[in-house]
Protein backbone atom coordinates (compact mmCIF):
# COMPACT_ATOMS: atom_id res chain seq x y z
CA UNK A 1 0.00 0.00 0.00
CA UNK A 2 1.04 3.49 0.06
CA UNK A 3 2.40 5.25 2.79
CA UNK A 4 0.55 6.71 5.61
CA UNK A 5 0.52 10.44 4.99
CA UNK A 6 -0.27 9.75 1.22
CA UNK A 7 -3.27 7.79 2.03
CA UNK A 8 -4.22 10.89 4.44
CA UNK A 9 -3.81 12.80 0.89
CA UNK A 10 -6.20 10.64 -0.56
CA UNK A 11 -8.53 11.00 1.77
CA UNK A 12 -8.56 14.33 1.88
CA UNK A 13 -7.15 14.66 5.41
CA UNK A 14 -4.01 15.60 7.34
CA UNK A 15 -2.46 13.32 9.79
CA UNK A 16 1.48 13.57 10.05
CA UNK A 17 2.78 9.75 10.21
CA UNK A 18 5.85 8.37 8.38
CA UNK A 19 4.85 5.02 9.32
CA UNK A 20 5.00 2.25 6.22
CA UNK A 21 1.79 0.60 5.60
CA UNK A 22 1.52 -3.26 4.52
CA UNK A 23 -1.49 -4.48 3.77
CA UNK A 24 -5.86 -3.31 4.34
CA UNK A 25 -7.69 -5.16 6.51
CA UNK A 26 -11.05 -4.71 8.10
CA UNK A 27 -10.89 -7.92 10.48
CA UNK A 28 -9.02 -8.07 13.27
CA UNK A 29 -8.63 -12.17 12.97
CA UNK A 30 -6.66 -11.56 9.38
CA UNK A 31 -4.54 -8.33 10.90
CA UNK A 32 -0.70 -8.75 10.14
CA UNK A 33 1.55 -6.04 11.96
CA UNK A 34 1.85 -2.81 9.70
CA UNK A 35 -1.53 -3.01 7.92
CA UNK A 36 -4.26 0.00 8.09
CA UNK A 37 -7.28 -0.76 9.53
CA UNK A 38 -10.16 0.20 8.18
CA UNK A 39 -12.85 0.17 11.18
CA UNK A 40 -16.12 -0.51 9.09
CA UNK A 41 -19.64 -0.34 10.58
CA UNK A 42 -21.61 -3.57 10.27
CA UNK A 43 -25.15 -4.63 10.79
CA UNK A 44 -23.86 -7.30 13.70
CA UNK A 45 -20.21 -5.75 14.76
CA UNK A 46 -18.69 -2.04 14.54
CA UNK A 47 -15.26 -2.35 13.65
CA UNK A 48 -14.28 0.59 15.77
CA UNK A 49 -15.11 -2.02 19.02
CA UNK A 50 -11.91 -3.86 17.38
CA UNK A 51 -9.44 -0.60 17.04
CA UNK A 52 -7.82 -1.53 20.51
CA UNK A 53 -7.34 -5.28 19.41
CA UNK A 54 -5.65 -4.04 15.95
CA UNK A 55 -3.69 -1.34 17.82
CA UNK A 56 -2.11 -4.92 20.11
CA UNK A 57 -1.89 -6.65 17.29
CA UNK A 58 0.78 -4.49 15.66
CA UNK A 59 -1.93 -2.28 13.22
CA UNK A 60 0.25 1.10 11.96
CA UNK A 61 -2.68 2.99 11.64
CA UNK A 62 -6.74 3.38 11.34
CA UNK A 63 -9.40 4.89 9.19
CA UNK A 64 -12.07 5.41 11.10
CA UNK A 65 -15.20 7.68 10.90
CA UNK A 66 -15.39 11.23 12.11
CA UNK A 67 -18.47 10.14 14.37
CA UNK A 68 -15.75 7.81 16.14
CA UNK A 69 -14.56 9.86 19.57
CA UNK A 70 -13.04 6.88 21.20
CA UNK A 71 -9.16 6.37 22.25
CA UNK A 72 -7.25 5.22 19.44
CA UNK A 73 -4.57 4.10 21.51
CA UNK A 74 -1.64 5.63 20.42
CA UNK A 75 -2.08 4.34 16.73
CA UNK A 76 -2.37 7.02 14.30
CA UNK A 77 -5.93 7.12 12.58
CA UNK A 78 -7.59 8.71 10.16
CA UNK A 79 -11.36 10.01 10.32
CA UNK A 80 -13.36 10.14 7.26
CA UNK A 81 -16.75 11.01 6.77
CA UNK A 82 -17.23 7.22 5.07
CA UNK A 83 -14.84 4.81 5.73
CA UNK A 84 -16.30 2.53 3.01
CA UNK A 85 -16.33 4.85 0.73
CA UNK A 86 -12.42 5.55 1.83
CA UNK A 87 -11.50 2.14 1.34
CA UNK A 88 -12.86 2.21 -2.53
CA UNK A 89 -11.21 5.40 -3.17
CA UNK A 90 -8.15 4.42 -2.15
CA UNK A 91 -8.51 0.92 -4.41
CA UNK A 92 -9.19 3.41 -6.96
CA UNK A 93 -6.35 5.60 -7.20
CA UNK A 94 -4.35 2.57 -6.25
CA UNK A 95 -6.00 0.66 -9.62
CA UNK A 96 -5.53 4.10 -11.84
CA UNK A 97 -1.65 3.97 -10.78
CA UNK A 98 -0.74 1.00 -12.24
CA UNK A 99 -1.87 1.87 -15.92
CA UNK A 100 -3.12 -2.03 -16.28
CA UNK A 101 -5.72 -2.84 -18.63
CA UNK A 102 -8.62 -3.80 -16.49
CA UNK A 103 -10.43 -7.52 -17.16
CA UNK A 104 -13.74 -7.64 -15.15
CA UNK A 105 -16.24 -10.91 -14.78
CA UNK A 106 -19.18 -10.91 -13.07
CA UNK A 107 -22.08 -13.28 -13.76
CA UNK A 108 -24.54 -15.57 -11.43
CA UNK A 109 -23.31 -18.50 -12.16
CA UNK A 110 -19.39 -19.95 -12.64
CA UNK A 111 -17.72 -16.14 -12.45
CA UNK A 112 -14.20 -17.19 -9.79
CA UNK A 113 -14.00 -20.66 -12.07
CA UNK A 114 -13.91 -18.42 -15.78
CA UNK A 115 -11.73 -15.71 -13.86
CA UNK A 116 -9.09 -18.50 -12.59
CA UNK A 117 -9.33 -19.44 -16.08
CA UNK A 118 -8.81 -15.89 -17.56
CA UNK A 119 -5.93 -15.99 -15.24
CA UNK A 120 -4.26 -19.13 -15.91
CA UNK A 121 -4.51 -18.41 -19.87
CA UNK A 122 -3.01 -14.80 -19.18
CA UNK A 123 -0.40 -15.30 -16.80
CA UNK A 124 1.37 -17.87 -19.70
CA UNK A 125 2.25 -14.18 -21.75
CA UNK A 126 1.63 -11.27 -19.36
CA UNK A 127 2.09 -9.84 -16.12
CA UNK A 128 -1.56 -10.36 -13.89
CA UNK A 129 -2.77 -8.64 -10.91
CA UNK A 130 -5.61 -10.79 -9.31
CA UNK A 131 -6.75 -12.33 -6.55
CA UNK A 132 -7.76 -15.97 -5.81
CA UNK A 133 -10.85 -16.83 -4.23
CA UNK A 134 -14.25 -14.59 -5.39
CA UNK A 135 -13.15 -10.67 -3.36
CA UNK A 136 -15.92 -9.68 -5.76
CA UNK A 137 -18.01 -7.23 -3.43
CA UNK A 138 -18.33 -3.67 -1.98
CA UNK A 139 -15.62 -4.55 0.38
CA UNK A 140 -14.05 -7.87 -0.82
CA UNK A 141 -12.95 -6.12 -4.81
CA UNK A 142 -11.34 -2.81 -3.17
CA UNK A 143 -9.44 -5.17 -0.42
CA UNK A 144 -8.27 -7.28 -3.36
CA UNK A 145 -7.11 -4.57 -5.35
CA UNK A 146 -4.88 -3.41 -2.60
CA UNK A 147 -3.74 -6.61 -1.03
CA UNK A 148 -2.65 -8.50 -4.23
CA UNK A 149 -0.91 -5.57 -5.86
CA UNK A 150 2.15 -6.59 -8.73
CA UNK A 151 4.77 -3.61 -9.49
CA UNK A 152 3.88 -3.37 -12.71
CA UNK A 153 0.80 -5.44 -14.01
CA UNK A 154 -0.10 -5.31 -17.61
CA UNK A 155 -3.67 -6.76 -16.80
CA UNK A 156 -5.75 -6.13 -13.40
CA UNK A 157 -8.30 -9.37 -13.36
CA UNK A 158 -11.30 -8.53 -11.20
CA UNK A 159 -14.50 -10.57 -9.85
CA UNK A 160 -17.76 -8.43 -9.92
CA UNK A 161 -20.60 -9.96 -7.35
CA UNK A 162 -24.18 -8.38 -6.91
CA UNK A 163 -26.89 -9.42 -4.19
CA UNK A 164 -29.01 -6.00 -5.37
CA UNK A 165 -29.35 -3.64 -8.18
CA UNK A 166 -26.66 -0.62 -8.54
CA UNK A 167 -23.77 -3.16 -7.07
CA UNK A 168 -22.04 -3.49 -9.85
CA UNK A 169 -22.12 -0.02 -11.42
CA UNK A 170 -20.36 0.83 -8.01
CA UNK A 171 -17.56 -1.71 -8.31
CA UNK A 172 -17.42 -0.37 -12.20
CA UNK A 173 -16.99 3.20 -10.62
CA UNK A 174 -13.89 1.47 -8.17
CA UNK A 175 -12.46 -0.42 -11.62
CA UNK A 176 -14.00 0.91 -14.93
CA UNK A 177 -13.14 -2.69 -17.23
CA UNK A 178 -11.60 -2.17 -20.45
CA UNK A 179 -12.88 -6.09 -21.25
CA UNK A 180 -16.33 -7.09 -19.45
CA UNK A 181 -17.42 -10.52 -19.48
CA UNK A 182 -20.64 -11.99 -17.74
CA UNK A 183 -20.66 -15.62 -17.64
CA UNK A 184 -24.16 -16.26 -17.40
CA UNK A 185 -27.94 -15.04 -15.43
CA UNK A 186 -29.49 -16.61 -12.73
CA UNK A 187 -31.58 -17.31 -10.29
CA UNK A 188 -28.85 -16.07 -7.57
CA UNK A 189 -29.42 -13.94 -4.66
CA UNK A 190 -32.84 -13.66 -6.32
CA UNK A 191 -34.67 -12.54 -3.19
CA UNK A 192 -34.17 -9.11 -4.46
CA UNK A 193 -35.60 -9.14 -8.09
CA UNK A 194 -38.53 -9.65 -9.72
CA UNK A 195 -37.27 -11.77 -12.59
CA UNK A 196 -34.34 -13.62 -14.40
CA UNK A 197 -34.33 -10.66 -16.77
CA UNK A 198 -33.80 -8.09 -13.87
CA UNK A 199 -30.64 -9.93 -12.51
CA UNK A 200 -29.34 -9.65 -16.51
CA UNK A 201 -29.90 -6.01 -16.33
CA UNK A 202 -28.12 -5.43 -13.29
CA UNK A 203 -25.52 -7.84 -14.32
CA UNK A 204 -25.43 -5.50 -17.56
CA UNK A 205 -23.90 -2.67 -15.29
CA UNK A 206 -20.49 -3.87 -16.43
CA UNK A 207 -20.96 -2.59 -19.54
CA UNK A 208 -21.67 0.42 -18.34
CA UNK A 209 -18.58 2.53 -17.96
CA UNK A 210 -17.58 4.60 -20.96
CA UNK A 211 -13.84 3.54 -20.91
CA UNK A 212 -15.15 -0.27 -21.43
CA UNK A 213 -14.25 -1.23 -25.35
CA UNK A 214 -15.49 -5.05 -25.22
CA UNK A 215 -18.10 -7.09 -23.53
CA UNK A 216 -18.41 -10.64 -23.45
CA UNK A 217 -21.83 -12.44 -22.67
CA UNK A 218 -23.96 -15.29 -22.71
CA UNK A 219 -25.59 -16.22 -25.97
CA UNK A 220 -28.33 -17.89 -23.68
CA UNK A 221 -29.20 -14.86 -21.26
CA UNK A 222 -32.72 -14.82 -22.08
CA UNK A 223 -32.83 -11.19 -22.80
CA UNK A 224 -29.39 -10.51 -24.23
CA UNK A 225 -31.10 -7.89 -26.67
CA UNK A 226 -32.47 -5.73 -24.08
CA UNK A 227 -28.19 -6.02 -22.65
CA UNK A 228 -26.85 -5.41 -25.33
CA UNK A 229 -28.99 -2.33 -26.39
CA UNK A 230 -28.39 -1.31 -23.08
CA UNK A 231 -25.15 -0.03 -23.15
CA UNK A 232 -22.56 1.49 -26.01
CA UNK A 233 -19.21 -1.01 -25.67
CA UNK A 234 -19.15 -3.23 -28.75
CA UNK A 235 -20.39 -6.95 -27.33
CA UNK A 236 -19.47 -10.71 -28.59
CA UNK A 237 -21.42 -13.41 -27.62
CA UNK A 238 -20.94 -17.11 -26.71
CA UNK A 239 -22.44 -20.86 -26.41
CA UNK A 240 -21.53 -24.05 -26.31
CA UNK A 241 -25.74 -24.82 -27.68
CA UNK A 242 -25.93 -22.44 -30.38
CA UNK A 243 -23.99 -21.71 -33.41
CA UNK A 244 -25.80 -18.61 -34.03
CA UNK A 245 -23.18 -17.07 -31.20
CA UNK A 246 -20.54 -14.86 -32.29
CA UNK A 247 -17.94 -17.71 -30.60
CA UNK A 248 -19.08 -21.57 -30.61
CA UNK A 249 -17.65 -24.22 -29.31
CA UNK A 250 -18.28 -27.77 -29.76
CA UNK A 251 -17.07 -30.96 -28.48
CA UNK A 252 -15.56 -33.65 -30.73
CA UNK A 253 -13.97 -36.92 -30.42
CA UNK A 254 -10.57 -35.90 -30.33
CA UNK A 255 -10.80 -31.93 -29.79
CA UNK A 256 -12.67 -28.79 -29.07
CA UNK A 257 -13.74 -27.03 -31.83
CA UNK A 258 -14.05 -23.45 -31.88
CA UNK A 259 -16.41 -21.67 -34.52
CA UNK A 260 -17.23 -17.75 -35.38
CA UNK A 261 -19.25 -15.52 -37.48
CA UNK A 262 -15.64 -13.26 -38.36
CA UNK A 263 -12.83 -15.87 -37.87
CA UNK A 264 -11.81 -19.12 -39.20
CA UNK A 265 -12.18 -22.21 -36.62
CA UNK A 266 -9.82 -23.48 -34.39
CA UNK A 267 -9.20 -26.84 -32.46
CA UNK A 268 -8.69 -26.84 -29.09
CA UNK A 269 -6.67 -29.56 -27.02
CA UNK A 270 -9.56 -31.82 -24.81
CA UNK A 271 -9.53 -29.98 -21.52
CA UNK A 272 -7.97 -31.82 -18.25
CA UNK A 273 -10.90 -30.47 -16.15
CA UNK A 274 -14.05 -32.18 -15.28
CA UNK A 275 -18.03 -30.93 -16.33
CA UNK A 276 -18.94 -30.05 -19.74
CA UNK A 277 -20.80 -26.59 -18.09
CA UNK A 278 -16.79 -25.38 -17.50
CA UNK A 279 -16.40 -25.41 -21.69
CA UNK A 280 -18.73 -22.79 -21.19
CA UNK A 281 -16.33 -20.79 -18.70
CA UNK A 282 -13.46 -21.75 -20.57
CA UNK A 283 -14.93 -20.67 -23.64
CA UNK A 284 -15.46 -16.92 -22.25
CA UNK A 285 -12.19 -16.92 -20.77
CA UNK A 286 -10.73 -18.10 -24.54
CA UNK A 287 -11.99 -14.88 -25.57
CA UNK A 288 -11.03 -12.72 -23.54
CA UNK A 289 -7.79 -13.78 -23.84
CA UNK A 290 -8.04 -13.47 -27.65
CA UNK A 291 -8.68 -9.91 -27.20
CA UNK A 292 -6.11 -9.56 -25.38
CA UNK A 293 -3.46 -10.45 -28.09
CA UNK A 294 -2.87 -14.17 -27.66
CA UNK A 295 -2.75 -16.26 -30.31
CA UNK A 296 -5.11 -19.23 -30.10
CA UNK A 297 -2.04 -21.79 -30.52
CA UNK A 298 -0.96 -19.58 -27.23
CA UNK A 299 -4.57 -19.93 -25.63
CA UNK A 300 -4.18 -23.93 -26.28
CA UNK A 301 -0.80 -24.47 -24.87
CA UNK A 302 -2.15 -22.70 -21.28
CA UNK A 303 -5.25 -24.53 -21.28
CA UNK A 304 -3.53 -27.65 -20.43
CA UNK A 305 -2.50 -25.68 -16.75
CA UNK A 306 -6.19 -25.02 -16.24
CA UNK A 307 -8.12 -26.20 -12.86
CA UNK A 308 -10.68 -25.76 -11.13
CA UNK A 309 -11.28 -23.46 -7.77
CA UNK A 310 -11.15 -25.40 -4.68
CA UNK A 311 -15.01 -27.12 -3.75
CA UNK A 312 -15.95 -27.43 -7.38
CA UNK A 313 -16.22 -30.78 -8.51
CA UNK A 314 -13.30 -31.80 -6.17
CA UNK A 315 -12.78 -35.77 -6.45
CA UNK A 316 -12.24 -36.80 -2.74
CA UNK A 317 -12.16 -40.76 -1.98
CA UNK A 318 -12.81 -41.74 1.89
CA UNK A 319 -13.70 -44.93 2.87
CA UNK A 320 -13.97 -46.66 -0.87
CA UNK A 321 -16.75 -43.95 -1.43
CA UNK A 322 -16.02 -41.13 -4.37
CA UNK A 323 -17.46 -37.85 -2.70
CA UNK A 324 -17.40 -35.08 -5.41
CA UNK A 325 -17.05 -31.85 -3.43
CA UNK A 326 -19.58 -29.28 -5.18
CA UNK A 327 -20.15 -27.68 -2.26
CA UNK A 328 -19.07 -24.10 -2.82
CA UNK A 329 -22.48 -22.62 -3.74
CA UNK A 330 -25.15 -23.64 -5.43
CA UNK A 331 -28.12 -22.18 -7.43
CA UNK A 332 -30.94 -24.35 -9.86
CA UNK A 333 -28.79 -23.96 -12.56
CA UNK A 334 -25.36 -24.80 -10.77
CA UNK A 335 -26.53 -27.75 -9.29
CA UNK A 336 -28.08 -29.12 -12.47
CA UNK A 337 -25.08 -29.13 -13.93
CA UNK A 338 -23.13 -30.93 -11.18
CA UNK A 339 -25.64 -33.43 -11.66
CA UNK A 340 -24.79 -33.79 -15.00
CA UNK A 341 -21.30 -33.91 -14.12
CA UNK A 342 -21.87 -37.03 -11.89
CA UNK A 343 -19.66 -40.06 -13.63
CA UNK A 344 -21.74 -43.53 -14.54
CA UNK A 345 -21.40 -46.11 -12.06
CA UNK A 346 -21.21 -48.43 -14.01
CA UNK A 347 -21.88 -52.41 -13.09
CA UNK A 348 -20.63 -50.87 -9.02
CA UNK A 349 -22.09 -48.47 -6.17
CA UNK A 350 -25.30 -46.43 -6.00
CA UNK A 351 -24.89 -42.71 -7.21
CA UNK A 352 -26.29 -40.36 -4.44
CA UNK A 353 -26.82 -36.60 -4.40
CA UNK A 354 -26.68 -34.52 -1.00
CA UNK A 355 -28.50 -32.02 -1.83
CA UNK A 356 -28.70 -28.71 0.43
CA UNK A 357 -31.26 -25.88 0.72
CA UNK A 358 -30.94 -23.37 -2.33
CA UNK A 359 -30.95 -19.83 -0.19
CA UNK A 360 -31.64 -16.22 -0.82
CA UNK A 361 -34.48 -17.13 -3.89
CA UNK A 362 -37.15 -15.39 -2.30
CA UNK A 363 -40.39 -16.30 -4.25
CA UNK A 364 -38.76 -18.80 -6.94
CA UNK A 365 -37.65 -20.80 -4.05
CA UNK A 366 -39.62 -23.82 -4.03
CA UNK A 367 -39.63 -23.65 -7.91
CA UNK A 368 -36.00 -23.45 -8.11
CA UNK A 369 -35.73 -26.94 -5.37
CA UNK A 370 -38.46 -28.92 -7.60
CA UNK A 371 -36.82 -28.27 -10.64
CA UNK A 372 -33.29 -29.50 -9.32
CA UNK A 373 -35.69 -32.29 -7.92
CA UNK A 374 -37.48 -33.46 -11.80
CA UNK A 375 -33.55 -33.23 -12.63
CA UNK A 376 -32.34 -35.52 -10.39
CA UNK A 377 -34.03 -38.25 -10.89
CA UNK A 378 -32.31 -38.83 -14.58
CA UNK A 379 -28.71 -38.80 -12.40
CA UNK A 380 -29.02 -40.24 -9.41
CA UNK A 381 -29.84 -43.42 -7.80
CA UNK A 382 -31.00 -41.70 -4.15
CA UNK A 383 -31.29 -38.12 -2.96
CA UNK A 384 -30.69 -36.94 0.49
CA UNK A 385 -32.19 -33.47 1.31
CA UNK A 386 -30.50 -31.05 3.89
CA UNK A 387 -32.35 -28.34 5.18
CA UNK A 388 -36.84 -27.61 5.35
CA UNK A 389 -36.45 -25.50 1.91
CA UNK A 390 -35.09 -28.18 0.30
CA UNK A 391 -38.36 -30.02 0.73
CA UNK A 392 -39.98 -29.45 -2.75
CA UNK A 393 -36.91 -31.78 -4.02
CA UNK A 394 -37.82 -34.79 -1.67
CA UNK A 395 -41.60 -34.51 -2.68
CA UNK A 396 -40.41 -35.00 -6.46
CA UNK A 397 -39.18 -38.06 -5.30
CA UNK A 398 -41.71 -39.38 -3.16
CA UNK A 399 -44.24 -38.23 -6.35
CA UNK A 400 -41.93 -40.55 -8.13
CA UNK A 401 -41.48 -43.39 -6.02
CA UNK A 402 -37.73 -43.39 -6.23
CA UNK A 403 -35.51 -43.87 -2.56
CA UNK A 404 -35.20 -40.09 -1.09
CA UNK A 405 -34.25 -38.90 2.20
CA UNK A 406 -34.54 -35.67 4.55
CA UNK A 407 -31.87 -34.11 7.36
CA UNK A 408 -33.01 -30.76 9.36
CA UNK A 409 -29.85 -30.93 11.02
CA UNK A 410 -26.19 -32.22 10.49
CA UNK A 411 -26.18 -34.90 12.63
CA UNK A 412 -29.36 -36.63 11.55
CA UNK A 413 -27.75 -35.83 7.79
CA UNK A 414 -24.52 -37.93 8.75
CA UNK A 415 -26.61 -40.56 10.15
CA UNK A 416 -28.33 -41.08 7.06
CA UNK A 417 -25.54 -41.39 4.98
CA UNK A 418 -23.85 -43.73 6.75
CA UNK A 419 -26.59 -45.82 6.92
CA UNK A 420 -27.35 -45.25 3.26
CA UNK A 421 -23.46 -45.18 1.72
CA UNK A 422 -21.72 -48.39 0.92
CA UNK A 423 -18.05 -48.60 -0.38
CA UNK A 424 -17.90 -47.97 -3.94
CA UNK A 425 -20.73 -45.73 -4.33
CA UNK A 426 -20.88 -42.02 -5.72
CA UNK A 427 -21.74 -39.17 -3.42
CA UNK A 428 -22.29 -35.92 -4.94
CA UNK A 429 -22.15 -32.76 -2.07
CA UNK A 430 -23.88 -29.76 -3.52
CA UNK A 431 -25.47 -27.24 -1.48
CA UNK A 432 -25.69 -23.30 -1.01
CA UNK A 433 -22.29 -21.92 1.33
CA UNK A 434 -23.74 -21.52 4.48
CA UNK A 435 -24.92 -25.49 4.34
CA UNK A 436 -21.14 -26.22 4.87
CA UNK A 437 -21.35 -29.55 3.11
CA UNK A 438 -18.02 -30.21 2.72
CA UNK A 439 -17.81 -30.74 6.50
CA UNK A 440 -19.44 -34.18 5.31
CA UNK A 441 -16.26 -34.90 4.52
CA UNK A 442 -14.56 -34.92 7.80
CA UNK A 443 -17.26 -37.50 8.77
CA UNK A 444 -15.54 -40.43 6.82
Amino acid sequence: MKNFNECAYLLNTSVESNKPLNNACVDTRLLQPGDLFFALPGDKTDGHSFLGQAAALGAAGFVASLDYHGSTYGVPCIRVPDVLKAIQTLAKHTLEETGAQVVAVTGSVGKTTTKEFIATLLQSKFRVMYSPGNSNSQIGLPLSILNNRDNNPDIALLEMGLSAKGQIAKLVEIAPPDIAVITTTALVHAENFESLEAIGLAKAEIFSHPKTRLGILDHEIPNIQEICLASPCFKVSFSTKSSAADYYLMEEKNCLRIKGQKFSETEITPLRICGKHNYHNFLAAAIAARHLGMTWEEIDNAARNLNLPKMRLEIVEKSGIVFINDSYNASEKSVKAALESIPGSGNKGKRIAVLGEMLELGKFSDNCHREVGKHSLNFVDAVVCYGEKSKPIQEVWLEAGRPVFFARNFNTLIDNLKSLLKEGDTVLLKGSRSNSLWKVLDEF
